[in-house]
């Protein structure tokens, strides 16, 4: 929720930017008094003097719109609204209150007021083109009927535009004196220009965010998964301890080191998008040796073969351990049986195979099913390493095997 609210205040935050530098811009552009030295009340217009004023304007006029914003705090309103009353106050009680208002009134009727009809059919074409043409376009994949709709905006805004202040200007304002600064085509090209651009930003904002949320899908695949590991593995290693310190096994330290270890890094050392494989593989041989102390090896023969320099690489955290902690969950039982694990990488090649004979026939289903830990390891392989992995199951009598290929490089 606080990322939705995030990604929302920093879009409405970007909009105003936008719309204020756009604003300026043509403030600039509009006023006679840059180039002609045009003196107002006794403000010379230079292009400071324009630009201060235009932004005190407009931060005076948005301090008494606060109230519409729902987002703001109560407190923060009226503390704006105080200083707005100050300022009411000091312009009321000054000698040269006329002067001011007069100064205000001239400047708001010469150049803010023409800018802020200009900007109302270039925000309408803007939002129009953003909230409809292109998210039923577009999205659509619809790009020929997408750019003669756009195209359609532009002329009809620009047209718009220019009856504005050629025509409708004088029913509204009728003391007012505007006329259209651009030429029909000269507005087209102004319109498309504004859309082209805020399209273009748009878009790039959409395919961040689809970035953004694919990174927090792998993260919560990753706590899914963590979640499936710890639980019954946690249990089983704890009544292992239990009937060790029972016995008053001198290991029973060791263990317990151990499974400390294991579990700091499943729960801390994993925060990260990558983490060392060399890493990795420690925690996998930590894992195996805490799965020896709890099992009977003269049953269930285990072989770990790790093969490799592993310094340097790097791989998303917890992708082999699940393949790991498969084998023990289906083939350890009363009959005898063998857990083979092989590790090798070379040349940013990991390749990890597992073998398992299958004790329980009864869980066939479900291991050629996969379960929770398997399918979390798929999708975040297709995730983080598209193109770039192999993954195969083979059942061939007794025996279950795995075998994942990654392309670390």
């Amino acid at each position: 929720m606080k990322t939705i609210i995030y990604k929302k205040r920093v879009v409405s935050t970007v909009h105003l930017l936008f719309w204020l530098v756009s604003f300026n811009a043509f403030n600039v552009f509009f006023s006679r008094g840059i180039k002609s030295g045009y003196v107002l009340g006794g403000l010379e217009l230079t292009l400071g003097n324009i630009l201060f004023f235009t932004n005190i304007l407009l931060l005076f006029i948005a301090m008494h719109l606060i109230w519409f914003v729902k987002r703001i705090k109560k407190w923060i309103k009226w503390s704006v609204t105080a200083v707005a009353l100050c300022i009411w106050g000091t312009i009321l009680f000054t000698s040269e209150f006329k002067d001011i208002i007069f100064l205000i009134a001239i400047y708001f009727l010469n150049n803010f007021l023409y800018v802020l009809i200009f900007h109302l059919s270039i925000i309408a074409a803007v939002y129009l083109n953003i909230k409809i043409l292109i998210k039923k376009f577009i999205f659509q994949g619809k790009f020929i009927p997408y750019l003669i709709c756009a195209s359609g905006l532009a002329v009809v805004a620009a047209i718009t535009n220019y009856a504005l202040f050629d025509y409708f200007i004088d029913i509204i304002f009728p003391k007012l004196f505007f006329l259209s600064w651009f030429k029909i085509s000269e507005l087209i090209l102004i319109m498309a220009v504004y859309m082209v651009v805020t399209a273009v930003v748009y878009l790039l904002w959409q395919y961040a965010l689809t970035l953004l949320s694919g990174k927090e899908k792998i993260q919560n695949e990753l706590f899914a998964l963590k979640a499936q590991i710890n639980p019954h593995f946690l249990f089983n290693n704890l009544n292992t301890i239990y009937s060790m310190a029972e016995k008053r096994d001198p290991r029973t330290k060791d263990v317990i080191l151990e499974l400390s270890d294991f579990l700091r890094y499943v729960l801390y050392d994993t925060t990260s998008e990558k983490i060392s494989l060399e890493k990795e593989i420690e925690i996998i041989k930590t894992y195996v040796e805490l799965q020896k102390e709890r099992i009977n090896q003269i049953i269930t023969e285990i072989i770990l073969n790790i093969q490799g320099d592993f310094s340097g690489a790097q791989i998303a955290p917890l992708l082999l351990l699940p393949l790991i902690e498969n084998c023990f969950k289906y083939g350890l039982g009363q009959t005898k049986g063998t857990i083979r694990i092989d590790i090798e990488y070379s040349n940013g090649q990991l390749h990890l195979n597992t073998v398992n004979r299958i004790i329980h026939r009864e869980i066939l289903a479900n291991q050629e099913q996969g379960g929770i830990g398997i399918k979390n390891v798929e999708k975040r392989l297709n995730l983080l390493y598209p193109d770039k992995h192999l993954l195969k199951f083979e059942k061939e009598g007794d025996f279950f095997s795995a075998d994942l290929k990654i392309d670390l490089d």
